[in-house]
Parts: structure tokens; C-alpha cells; sequence
């Protein structure tokens, strides 16, 4: 069969032929009977449950037996190293090594490292493989908009995916339609993790598919997430090369910070972000950050979950005693707290070392 035939962009779907678009569903059928056994298990938590396919891409810092055991599909990212393309698909050992080659000697460094978010034809096919027959609503969250062209290429392949298979279920004579949305999540890393694991809540405990993208539209406004670059040398580099370092990181404000060992605590938030404050050390500055989000838990969280992300080996981390005042209030308020390797879009943005917090709350008190 010529595939080029509904292989596109998304939106000349609309003259993709019943017949194309049935083999379409068919040459992918093999890959979708494999999720089958996880939507099985979702169906005895409940049946409306087992009608929404819950999706994200790889900007999203969760851990993949986490996304597994919630049968959630993740977009895979590609990201240009060097000569190399390399692949996440959330691999923790991929994206570790990945830290690693970050965090090696300056010499061993790669020199281009590039973003490259799938093209919607890419997004479209890889969903696909998860459309089980039970499956009428699909709710992906993106990546920020505002930081990655993920959210656009994803509402293109929403597209194509929905006009193709609703061709598929007239001509079955199935009269319900596929639907589906795409939420800019207004973050990404850790902060998308939060939002992630409500939208797993709402949809297990029975909510409607369009009922949780409106709640998702809403509550994405609570998320916080906390930044803590390691490397300013490499952040400073980074803003400098999008054409932000005279409002971002003045030159002067770099040497000013690495001179005195500050660093900053930034903060994401409704879709922008800026500094929060700046503290003596990288530890100091990881503390602060960890007792604001433990100060969050105690006053309440929106929704009962911690999402932390490094770029590199967390033990360090771990063994800060703020880490363990956080891990404390977490069980006595039963707050899950998760902790991961950075995604690879992260590590790329915010640099070696650096650490990503996130929670929800109504209101924030830095």
C-alpha cells in the first residue's frame, strides 16, 4: 500500500480515502494489541476509565514504571548530539547516561546539543500504537508552548489521528466519534509530572474525558515548579544563544554570581518564569527549594503529589537534610513523593546537575 497516502502533516487527512485509513488502523493493529492487557487492568479500576488514553512526551519528568503501571503513553523526543541523534523515550538509564556525557570532563562535552520534538506525523503514528478497541477519548498534555513546539506539532497530529479513525468507525458503522484534546500544560519537566499524576486520578476515579481536560485546563495554573541550575556557565550560554542574555543572565550578572557561588532558585509558573531568590552554594540553594516545596505540603497540597527531576545522580540530593524533612512531611500528609532522572529536554535547557521540584498549590509562599 503507498503510504504517502495519509503519511502528512496531519491536516490533509480530511482526503485520506476510507480504504487508506482502515489499513492504517490495521498496519498498526499488532502494536495496539499489546497495550491490550494494561487496559484490561484499568477497566476493573473502571470501565469509563478504560475509554481514555491518557498521553504526554518525553519533556515530561516521570518514571517509566510509573507511566506503565498507569498505562500512560509517552511521546519519544529526539534530541541532536553532536553528529548523533539520540532518542528519549524515557528510558531512565538512557537519559542517566545522557547526564552523564553532560557532566563528564569540559573537553568530553558535546559542543550542539539540539531539540528535535517528533513532527505530528511521527506523534500521530506512535499514539496509534496505543488505540485499543476500548479507547474513544485520548487527552495528551504537552509540553509548555511557550518552551517547545511539542504543543503544536501534537494538536496537528490530534487531528489527523481523530479524522482518520472516525472514517474507520463510520464505515464500521459505529455512530460515537473519537475525541481528543491537547493541553499546554504551561510547564514541563517535573511540573508536567504533577499535572500527569492528577490527570491519572481524575480519570481513574470515573471523570468524564471532557471533564478532565477542562479540570487540567484549570489546574495547570496551581503547578510550581522550582528550578535549580548547577552550571551557570552552561545556563548563561544557553540564554545567550536564544538571544536572551541581556534581559536573562547579564555577563555581569554571571561572573557577579560564579565569583560569590551563588545560585538561583527559579520559578515556572502559568506559563512564564523568573528567579525566586539567589543562596550561597548549590546544596544551600537545593535546600531552599526543598523546604519551600515540604512548607507547601504541610499548608496543603492541590493534588497529593511531589515531583523531583536531576540532571545527573540524585544520591546527593538525597543525602540533604531538607530532602528528608520533605520525604517526612510526604508520608504524613500521604503525599506520593517521585523522583527521577531528568528527561532529556530538560537536561538540554537547564544544564548538568540541575534540579527540578514540583507541586501544586492554590497559592504559593516563597
Amino acid at each position: 500500500m503507498d503510504r504517502t497516502s495519509y503519511d502528512n502533516e496531519g491536516y490533509s487527512a480530511l482526503d485520506v480515502p476510507t480504504t487508506a485509513a482502515l489499513q492504517y488502523v490495521r498496519d498498526t493493529a499488532a502494536a495496539a494489541a499489546r497495550r491490550a492487557a494494561a487496559s484490561r487492568e484499568l477497566n476493573e479500576i473502571s470501565p469509563n476509565a478504560a475509554r481514555i488514553l491518557l498521553v504526554v512526551d518525553a519533556g515530561c519528568d516521570m518514571p517509566s514504571g510509573w507511566l506503565a503501571k498507569h498505562n500512560v503513553a509517552i511521546v519519544p523526543v529526539n534530541v541532536a548530539r553532536d553528529a548523533e541523534q539520540v532518542r528519549d523515550e524515557g528510558d531512565e538509564l538512557d537519559r542517566m547516561q545522557f547526564a552523564d556525557r553532560l557532566n563528564g570532563p569540559k573537553n568530553e562535552r558535546p559542543t550542539l546539543l539540539e531539540i528535535s520534538p517528533s513532527r505530528p506525523v511521527q506523534i500521530r503514528d506512535y499514539v496509534q500504537t496505543w488505540m485499543t478497541p476500548t479507547i474513544d477519548f485520548v487527552v495528551q498534555i504537552a509540553f509548555s508552548a511557550t518552551g517547545s513546539s511539542v504543543y503544536l506539532s501534537s494538536l496537528a497530529a490530534s487531528q489527523s489521528l481523530m479524522l482518520i479513525h472516525n472514517k474507520v468507525r463510520r464505515s464500521l458503522g459505529s455512530s460515537g466519534p473519537l475525541k481528543a484534546w491537547v493541553i499546554d500544560s504551561f510547564t514541563g519537566l517535573a511540573g508536567m509530572g504533577v499535572l500527569l499524576a492528577h490527570a491519572v486520578r481524575l480519570r481513574d476515579s470515573g471523570m468524564p474525558a471532557s471533564d478532565i481536560a477542562t479540570t487540567l485546563e484549570n489546574f495547570r495554573k496551581q503547578v510550581r515548579t522550582l528550578v535549580v541550575p548547577d552550571d551557570l556557565g552552561y545556563l548563561y550560554r544557553t540564554l545567550h544563544s536564544q538571544g536572551a542574555s541581556g534581559e536573562g543572565m547579564p555577563r555581569w550578572k554571571y561572573w557577579w554570581a560564579k565569583m560569590l557561588d551563588l545560585r538561583p532558585v527559579l520559578i515556572a509558573e502559568r506559563g512564564s518564569g523568573g528567579m525566586l531568590t539567589r543562596v550561597k552554594s548549590f546544596d544551600g540553594a537545593c535546600e531552599r527549594a526543598l523546604s519551600i516545596a515540604t512548607r507547601h505540603v504541610a499548608l496543603g497540597l492541590s493534588t497529593p503529589t511531589v515531583c523531583i527531576s536531576v540532571a545527573g545522580d540524585g544520591e546527593a540530593l538525597r543525602a540533604l537534610p531538607a530532602f528528608g524533612l520533605l520525604s517526612a512531611e510526604c508520608r504524613l500528609h500521604r503525599a506520593e513523593l517521585i523522583m527521577t532522572p531528568m528527561s532529556m529536554m530538560g537536561c538540554v535547557k537547564l544544564g548538568p546537575g540541575a534540579i527540578c521540584i514540583a507541586f501544586a498549590s492554590e497559592r504559593f509562599h516563597g
